[in-house]
């Protein structure tokens, strides 16, 4: 009887632990040279490098005016949030020279990591598309718990106040 609770229990944690298997593992550089490490997980992306913290990974594109639009309030939060939340970056149009890249965020006083365009973050991109129905239109975040789990997905522009509610509520 106790093996059978014992296998009884060993088989109960193994089903709790394939519910967060992680699906892939990348690697990223941000435009200062940090290491981002972000888990592609069924119930959303995990991200080690924030642990603990509620993520907005949001792609976007240098010549896309809506995107550049949504930079003024992404740093305000950035800002107001510190500490308990982080925006991740993740440009998606064609590449920059590091130049081009410095020159932006200087521009813009994004005070948030920047994950170049590259063939791995275009891997990513894809990799999310598939996941979620995504078709590539940008502005595209995804709003993640604490845990990793998706909270919401935006596609299109969105105002600092919406994101405010939306984050705080995961608090």
């Amino acid at each position: 009887m106790k093996k059978i609770v014992i296998l009884m229990f060993i088989a109960l944690l193994g089903i709790n632990l394939q519910a967060k298997d992680i699906l892939k593992t990348y690697n990223f550089k941000d435009s200062l040279g940090k290491s981002i490490e972000l888990q592609t997980m069924d119930s959303g992306i995990y991200s080690p490098t924030y642990k603990g913290k509620v993520v907005l990974l949001a792609f976007f594109g240098k010549n896309c005016p809506p995107c550049r639009a949504e930079i003024p309030g992404f740093v305000k939060l950035q800002n107001k949030l510190k500490g308990k939340f982080q925006i991740i970056a993740v440009h998606v149009q064609q590449k920059m020279t590091q130049q081009e890249i410095e020159n932006f965020i200087a521009t813009h006083k994004i005070n948030y990591p920047v994950i170049p365009a590259s063939k791995k973050a275009f891997e990513f991109a894809n990799f999310i598309a598939s996941k979620t129905g995504w078709r590539g239109q940008i502005p595209y975040s995804i709003l993640l718990d604490k845990n990793g789990n998706a909270s919401k997905t935006y596609l299109g522009m969105q105002s600092e106040e919406r994101l405010t509610k939306d984050i705080k509520r995961l608090f």
